[in-house]
């Protein structure tokens, strides 16, 4: 047997290998597809390709220690947090009519309903930093930060100088970080609060950048927790090209949230878990972490609230359940931004469905986006969203960044979390579902607002779209299932 044959006969042995791997360890059927034709297709790239980008190698070791920090944590977490849902069914059962099923759904290990909320809309950056800086110049406990993306700029090193002052007033301070997308600061704004006594890790460290293996998942989130007292979450990530008062070449539109009450507990509880799982130093619950206190800070708008957290380590895809249970539930209407739109067959066609049965369904997108795969890839679910009756715009004025929903003028969203298989399954994600006419009134006319600076996609446009452009649509959402 010659030494070329031996190696064919070794190397087909390892195809097999590949592919049925393939199949036990990706639960998306495009992606299973898509990799075993580039193993087949391709030989040797196609393998090399799969073990290098399409394995999550942290994922079940990752996951089976975050599970024991959560449970572990929940025992003692009942202790300090009440629950309201069967309180808010009673009350509001009859004004908020089948989102009762949303909240039962939400509170099966998912997410508490909880009351006596107080909520502040934040919108770009302008509103966010200026609020942001107010508030932990205020802390005298602690603060606890988990940031995507951090840059060295202005805004990054404003946050920095202050929370160095912090430290030297006895302020204990957490902060996790991505480790890729805030890689930039490692040498400087990291090293700089590390000397001052910050204790800043990386939720999941890389450590060779040029591979991907690592970096299936990321820490997307962007959260702020104060003295247990206030908490911040949306879309908003430290750097200066989300504030459109520092002039860097293109309007950017964010939206982000502050909030006060019982709901900063819940937000504290999953940070609690991704922290004792990122580290060796852990958190336990505490007076100080979990203040008790009958009514919060008025920030402007009272009502319920639940706090939604999404990742690799969670059993559930929780955040993409829960867009399809509002996009389902929903008997009006449904307006909804985000800048990246790559369904999956779940929430396309609980989109359809909400629009073939009457439902006023808007899709706010960013005209020119920051990925042109992305924005080619969510081009090619257009065509069926408008057959359907979804009426579709795209933001001009600028990059649209927000990622809200607003329901039957009822429920809103404001959180971290794309349309798309990442934020579904591979990000660590976070979003709040607040319950009230209030809020949702004021995230509603801010989306209204958007749309005047928006052109609608029409089917009569659709229809004028050369061939060449549908076919590299096709080709980019076959690209997006690598992504």
């Amino acid at each position: 047997m010659t030494l070329n044959l031996v190696l064919a006969i070794l190397y087909f042995l390892f195809v097999i290998f590949t592919l049925v791997r393939i199949l036990f360890d990706t639960h998306s059927t495009a992606k299973t597809i898509a990799y075993m034709m580039l193993v087949i297709i391709l030989p040797v790239i196609g393998v090399l390709f799969y073990f290098s980008f399409g394995i999550n190698y942290r994922h079940r070791s990752s996951r089976k220690k975050a599970t024991a920090i959560q449970v572990k944590l929940d025992e003692s977490y009942k202790n300090w947090v009440r629950d309201d849902t069967l309180l808010f069914l009673e009350k509001y059962a009859d004004v908020f009519g089948k989102y009762d099923n949303l909240i039962k759904f939400q509170h099966r290990g998912m997410g508490e309903v909880l009351s006596q909320n107080s909520f502040k809309l934040l919108i770009n950056g302008e509103e966010k930093f200026p609020e942001v800086l107010k508030t932990l110049a205020m802390a005298r406990h602690f603060i606890h930060m988990e940031y995507y993306a951090w840059e060295n700029d202005t805004r990054g090193n404003q946050i920095k100088e202050l929370l160095l002052k912090k430290v030297v007033e006895g302020v204990k301070i957490r902060i996790l970080y991505d480790d890729y997308a805030s890689g930039a600061i490692r040498k400087n704004i990291v090293k700089e609060l590390k000397d001052g006594g910050v204790e800043i890790y990386p939720n999941i460290k890389v450590r060779l950048r040029q591979f991907a293996n690592r970096l299936n998942h990321r820490d997307h989130r962007k959260v702020i927790l104060v003295d247990g007292k206030f908490g911040f979450l949306g879309g908003i990530n430290i750097s200066d090209r989300y504030d459109n008062s520092i002039a860097t070449g293109l309007y950017w539109r964010d939206t982000h949230v502050k909030f006060s009450g019982p709901l900063v507990h819940s937000l504290q509880r999953h940070f609690i878990v991704i922290w004792n799982s990122a580290q060796k130093r852990e958190l336990h619950p505490n007076k100080e972490l979990f203040p008790v206190s009958d009514f919060p800070e008025d920030l402007g708008t009272k009502g319920f609230g639940q706090i939604m957290a999404g990742g690799p380590t969670y059993k559930w895809s929780t955040i993409m359940l829960t867009y399809f249970k509002i996009f389902t539930l929903a008997r009006e209407k449904i307006y909804i931004t985000n800048p990246y739109f790559i369904p999956n067959d779940t929430i396309l066609d609980a989109l359809k469905q909400a629009a073939i049965s009457g439902v006023d369904v808007r899709l706010l997108l960013p005209e020119k986006s920051d990925s042109g795969i992305v924005a080619a890839a969510s081009k090619f679910y257009f065509e069926e969203l408008l057959e359907s009756g979804v009426r579709i715009f795209l933001y001009k004025k600028g990059f649209i960044h927000a990622k809200t929903i607003v329901a039957d003028s009822k429920v809103s969203v404001i959180g971290t979390a794309n349309m798309d298989i990442r934020s579904f399954d591979l990000n660590f994600e976070m979003m709040s579902t607040i319950y009230g006419a209030d809020f949702a009134a004021q995230l509603e006319q801010v989306y209204l607002s958007d749309l005047s600076d928006s052109r609608e996609v029409t089917p009569k446009d659709w229809e004028e779209i050369g061939v060449w452009h549908k076919f590299t649509y096709s080709i980019a959402r076959l690209i997006s299932s690598f992504l």
